[in-house]
């Protein structure tokens, strides 16, 4: 069922953007289903009592990477509120926009993308799926943030929240994985308590990227910058899901750092700080929203400092506010955007009398705010009773530190929570507010919302049950308590009075004064050393990436020799000879002799045929040491790159320019520095081999895995054929770039007064003979016909899609050169490869089968007899077209540039002239 549903809120991304194109409320109710679906699913889990369940698909097996998903109660818990809440705020969001507002096929459609995500996170059971969704939920956030992208304050914000969460998430990762190597394993439910230097280490990490994303001092500038976000995305990131991310994992991981005295301290310092600093924010602003920001801020303390002492009572006390804390401060949210819709501003000073002009959404406040000050008889109650039981059950420092400061951040949160209530919907200052009419939609979402804490605290046995098998996942023995809705008068009784006394007193005191908003002070030093990171970023790519060839080329050969200084040492002699046949020597002194002619050689032309001779020559070192591939590969290789070299010097000089002697010598010297610490780092590691050669498992492999005789192309294509995925990304990444920037020079020369129009069909140097354009004319079929033979007969014989790529790829640029039309489009090319690699990976997937399982069928033709075939055939098809596509974009670009050169040459001679 996980899948279904992670494929159901895919689809309804989909729907919701072609739902958005009639308006961004079609687009809302359409992304509402998949919410909708989860929230019905998860509850008739719930009732039957059916709380496990699993989901795993493998992509490395040796490396245990995968995507791996299992629901608990923990799990089903936070789906309700990810997914059960969402839906109220899809539904209130049709309210908050107007039926032309802008962004109706963008909006639904990535609020959808973090519901997903963050389900993605809730269900996560591996590290490696942990972290993926993690980032997903901070890209989907920085794009919902951002959502009113024409203004810089809205930019910023999403930037600043971007670049902390970002970088929270980096440091989570690095504390993951020394986490899986301490545990032994890379799935969450598998690892058991670990410690030592390494686990306090991973601890911290750990701790610091959760502190990250659920907004805890110094990182929680980013919260309030967040409200820049619509309302609705408030209600549903910043309060109810995103930034209990990092709760969530706290609580996830806290029998696994049971042992880490660290991880308990660390949690502790940042709720304790957080906690007292976000209610003190909270009094100091005067925007509804930003009073609310500052106090989830404070509560997200709470509830970390609750996770991080561990004990039995502060767990289940902390799981009961996650629940309380969602369902009091999403109403919260979702009513401040009504305000603002229906008045124009949430600035508390300038509101008046809303309690008697929007007594509906008067009446929610209260109630969420009341739960939320913990009065009964609301979910909020029984939850802050656990709390400050917890913190009186205690003993020694932990007692010392975590009661007072709890009782504090409690007095605060009543006062803040007061002066809220009547700042906007109380009498004000500046006459009464003028309010628009109400829209249903947001009154049906916060009415329902609102009443869930009423609902929580009459039916406490249920909420109950609820919190305490999540609590239970994270620490066994919280199966003793229970959320009571009076509890007599006992300690943390008395103390709950105190606390809301004071804290509303201190409320009312304050909201009868003006306050003067505080600067931004930790949100401008953030923005700023974003800033300085981008100011000084340029400057350090102008000084290492100058543009000087030659110094690249020094620095490469220096580092080169200076790393293989350490292997010099290893070296030893007694597996070494000198050759294994006669011909290898001949074939090293004419590589020699050619790379020594390309170093003296003063035309163009003659260097680009000394490399070519270099090239040929490796290639028969190939054929002698039986690499028939290697050596096609090689020699295609070596063609189309002298061809494209000898195609470019039609735009440049027929000789290099004068150099002096000293510089050759340079030149020469670290050649023979980079050919010498690559033949100790060679020879080095030919001295201590590492087991034994896999020639034969890679034998066997290819004639029973594969099917296939050409031990090379089956590993391309079907073995390894993960490595192959990534190096056609990378191909296809670099296609990409270079129709990029031909476009940009392009652009640049129909601006540029008397510039040539780029030639894509015609030839780029002087114009050929008739008799060269009928040779490729009539060699073209015949090259098309021998990269049809090595593509099919790759698996068996040498060849393959690469070569076969590297063929067709050559008949492009003759053609090219010829002035004849390519018919080939470059960006087709490539996307056609890349959807048909990427077909052929996933399909295994709807089949239950691992990423890029191969697949080979055969059939009975008549007169041909039994033809084999496979996956693999289609996978290389897929490489072919992505090298072809290369290729031709690669000629493009020298058109283009070649064109650009023969420009401003025309120029010059003309300006001389002149």
């Amino acid at each position: 069922m996980i899948w279904w549903l992670l494929v159901l809120h895919l689809l309804g991304i989909g729907v919701a953007v072609l739902g958005g194109r009639r308006g961004i409320r079609t687009g809302l109710i359409a992304a509402a289903v998949a919410p909708a679906i989860t929230t019905v699913w998860a509850l008739t889990q719930i009732i039957d009592g059916d709380t496990e369940a699993t989901a795993r698909l493998m992509w490395v097996d040796a490396l245990d990477i995968g995507f791996e998903f299992r629901i608990d109660d923990v799990a089903l818990l936070m789906t309700l509120l990810v997914s059960g809440i969402g839906t109220l705020v899809f539904i209130n969001a049709t309210g908050y926009f107007s039926a032309d507002a802008d962004g109706g096929t963008r909006f639904p459609a990535t609020l959808l993308a973090f519901s997903m995500s963050m389900l993605g996170l809730v269900w996560a059971d591996s590290i490696w799926t942990l972290f993926i969704f993690w980032e997903a939920t901070s890209v989907t956030s920085f794009l919902l943030v951002g959502h009113k992208n024409t203004y810089a304050d809205a930019r910023n914000s999403a930037r600043r929240a971007l670049v902390i969460t970002g970088a929270g998430g980096l440091v989570l990762l690095a504390g993951l994985l020394i986490l899986a190597e301490q545990a032994g394993t890379s799935t969450i439910s598998e690892m058991g308590a670990v410690s030592g230097a390494a686990a306090t280490t991973a601890a911290v990490l750990v701790m610091i990227g959760a502190a990250t994303k659920s907004a805890q001092f110094p990182f929680h500038v980013w919260l309030p910058g967040a409200m820049a976000a619509p309302t609705p995305v408030s209600a549903y990131l910043h309060s109810a899901t995103m930034v209990k991310a990092g709760v969530l994992l706290v609580a996830v991981l806290s029998p696994v750092f049971v042992d880490v005295g660290a991880w308990k301290w660390t949690g502790v310092a940042f709720g304790i700080a957080s906690m007292l600093w976000g209610a003190i924010g909270a009094l100091r602003q005067t925007d509804a929203k930003l009073i609310l920001a500052w106090g989830t801020v404070s509560q997200l303390g709470l509830l970390i400092t609750l996770f991080s002492l561990g004990s039995a009572k502060a767990i289940f006390a902390g799981t009961s506010l996650l629940l309380a804390h969602a369902v009091f401060k999403a109403p919260l949210f979702l009513v401040v955007g009504e305000v603002d819709v229906r008045t124009g501003t949430r600035d508390i000073t300038k509101l008046d009398g809303l309690n008697r002009s929007m007594p509906i959404a008067f009446g929610v406040a209260v109630v969420a705010g009341l739960s939320m000050a913990g009065v009964p008889p609301l979910l909020g109650f029984p939850a802050k009773e656990a709390a400050i039981e917890a913190a009186l059950g205690l003993s020694g420092t932990e007692r010392a530190v975590a009661l007072p400061t709890i009782v504090g951040g409690a007095v605060l949160t009543v006062a803040y929570t007061t002066r809220f209530l009547i700042g906007t919907f109380g009498p004000g200052l500046e006459g009464r507010t003028e309010v628009a009419p109400r829209r249903v939609s947001m009154t049906v979402a916060t009415v329902t919302l609102g009443a869930l804490s009423v609902l929580g605290y009459v039916f406490a046995p249920a909420a109950t049950a609820l919190v305490r098998a999540a609590a239970i996942e994270s620490n066994e023995k919280a199966e003793v308590y229970e959320l009571i809705r009076w509890p007599g008068l006992k300690t943390a009784f008395v103390i709950s009075v105190i606390v809301v006394v004071l804290g509303a007193i201190l409320g009312w005191f304050l909201s009868q004064r003006s306050i003067r908003v505080p600067d931004t002070v930790g949100a401008n030093a953030a923005d700023e050393m974003v800033d300085g990171v981008l100011s000084w970023a340029p400057r350090i790519t102008a000084a290492i990436q100058h543009g000087s060839l030659p110094v690249y080329l020094a620095t490469m050969g220096f580092a080169m020799v200076v790393a293989a200084i350490p292997f010099v040492f290893a070296i030893e002699t007694d597996h070494l000879v000198a050759w294994d046949n006669p011909a290898q020597l001949a074939l090293a002194v004419l590589t020699v002799a050619a790379a020594l002619a390309g170093a003296f050689v003063g035309s163009r032309l003659g260097a680009t045929l000394t490399l070519g001779a270099v090239g040929v020559c490796v290639s028969g070192l190939f054929v002698i040491h039986g690499a028939p591939d290697l050596a096609l590969t090689q020699l295609v290789v070596e063609t189309v790159i002298v061809v494209g070299f000898v195609v470019g010097l039609g735009a440049l000089t027929t000789r290099f320019p004068e150099t002096r002697d000293s510089w050759r010598t340079v030149r020469l010297v670290l050649s023979v520095l980079g050919g010498a610490g690559v033949t100790m780092a060679l020879a080095a590691s030919a001295s201590d081999p590492s087991g034994t050669p896999p020639i034969e498992a890679l034998t066997d492999g290819a004639k029973d895995i594969g099917g296939g005789k050409n031990i090379v192309n089956v590993i391309l294509t079907d073995l390894r054929a993960l490595d192959t995925l990534g190096e056609v990304v990378v191909l296809a990444t670099v296609t990409a770039g270079i129709l990029a920037l031909a476009r940009v020079v392009r652009e640049e020369q129909q601006v540029s007064e008397g510039a040539v129009a780029t030639r894509t069909g015609y030839a780029l140097i002087s114009t050929p003979s008739p008799t060269v354009r009928t040779a490729i004319r009539i060699a073209s079929p015949f090259a098309i016909v021998l990269a049809a033979y090595l593509f099919f007969a790759g698996h068996n014989n040498p060849g393959g899609g690469f070569a076969a790529g590297l063929v067709l790829g050559s008949t492009v640029i003759l053609r090219t050169v010829a002035g004849l039309p390519r018919r080939v489009k470059p960006r087709k090319a490539v996307t056609i490869g890349t959807l048909t690699v990427a077909f052929v990976a996933l399909v295994p997937i709807l089949f239950g089968d691992p990423f890029l399982d191969m697949w080979i069928g055969s059939i009975d033709v008549p007169m041909l007899g039994t033809i084999k075939s496979g996956s693999a055939l289609v996978f290389d098809l897929g490489v072919t077209a992505i090298v072809v596509g290369l290729i031709t974009a690669s000629i493009e670009g020298l058109s283009t540039i070649t064109d650009q050169v023969m420009a401003d040459a025309r120029k010059a001679r003309d300006g001389a002239t002149t």
